[in-house]
């Protein structure tokens, strides 16, 4: 098999900058194994922060990083096969009992829908419970909160090219509920950062403290320790703020883990801590003023609160401004 364009040219420039794997993956901040899954095509399409870190390490100039982020968007739209299924994490750690929920749920002519705040896991679970899945599976990237969120016609579309119809289908990161289709025989899973009308609802909140330690050690490969547990009380339990911080300490060998604990326990410097080449808390929530946070506070439900301690909070208080905005009977009621 042919390896695919931006495989070939990211394995190229690294060549060509006298740098191992492990040296590239210390001057961008990005995992080892990730640089790895890039080079072998297994991971086709990385977002394009992670494209700016590795073209940044590797000195590219405005051409050649021009070159990359081509490649990159081109895999993005082609992929390995229309809605075909991202890999699955293989640390992914606990949710036992979501898991054995989604089992049973996603059953012919159901929808269910998974729903937690930015960095819970939503799409992680969706695809881990998709692998175990018997039937075949389609994946829809929905972009709902993006700036180009997909249509209803272009996510019909992107089901018609696959050609024959899924038993399950993923549609990831729904705002618009017109984008769902109709069930037609299928079981449809959903990822949101809302609840919305279907035939399941599960809640995720941050994982239990056990599993959030499970999850830093197998991501770094230390240990369990009283340093592993205070990062991820840090971290407040949260998959996407384990991650970065698993990442960035997997790409600082001279760190430990109490190192790393160190950096987290300030918490005016948390934020800027909690950043790892294409994982990056920080770059995707930008700060509120204060009546904003405060106003976040008074709305807060369980595990939103450890979100504002880490000063994750401009995507959730616009979340719950269009709650407001849209919604004023129901919260009335």
């Amino acid at each position: 098999m042919t390896a695919p364009l931006f495989a070939t040219l990211l394995r190229d420039h690294r060549r060509a900058a006298r740098m191992t794997q492990h040296e590239l993956s210390v001057r961008s901040g990005i995992s080892v194994r990730a640089i790895g899954d890039m080079e072998r095509g297994l991971s086709r399409a990385p977002q394009r922060r992670t494209i700016d870190a590795l073209a940044t390490a590797l000195g590219l100039g405005a051409m050649h990083r021009h070159a990359l982020t081509t490649a990159a968007r081109a895999a993005r739209n082609t992929g390995s096969g229309v809605c075909a299924l991202p890999r699955d994490l293989p640390d992914f750690t606990g949710r036992r009992a979501e898991l054995a929920h989604l089992s049973e749920a996603c059953r012919p002519d159901t929808v269910t829908v998974v729903s937690g705040p930015p960095g819970v896991g939503k799409t992680a679970l969706a695809v881990h419970a998709a692998t175990r899945f018997a039937g075949r599976v389609r994946f829809v990237d929905c972009r709902g909160n993006g700036s180009r969120p997909a249509s209803p016609d272009e996510v019909a579309d992107r089901l018609a090219r696959a050609g024959e119809a899924g038993d399950l289908v993923v549609l990831d990161d729904v705002a618009d509920p017109s984008v769902v289709p109709a069930t037609a025989g299928r079981a449809i899973l959903i990822t949101a950062r809302r609840l919305s009308p279907a035939t399941e609802q599960i809640r995720l909140a941050p994982l239990a403290a056990d599993e959030s330690v499970r999850l830093l050690t197998a991501i770094t490969g230390l240990p369990e320790c009283r340093h592993a547990r205070a990062v991820a009380g840090y971290c407040g339990h949260l998959p996407l703020a384990l991650r970065t911080a698993g990442n960035r300490l997997a790409t600082r060998p001279g760190w430990t883990m109490a190192d790393l604990a160190r950096r987290l326990a300030p918490a005016d410097r948390r934020l800027s801590a909690l950043s790892a080449g294409d994982l990056s808390v920080g770059r995707r929530y930008a700060t509120l003023d204060p009546a904003a946070r405060d106003a976040l506070r008074l709305l807060a439900e369980p595990g939103m609160a450890v979100l504002a301690d880490l000063g994750l909070v401009s995507e959730l208080a616009h979340l719950y401004a269009r709650t407001l905005n849209a919604e004023p009977a129901d919260r009335g009621a």
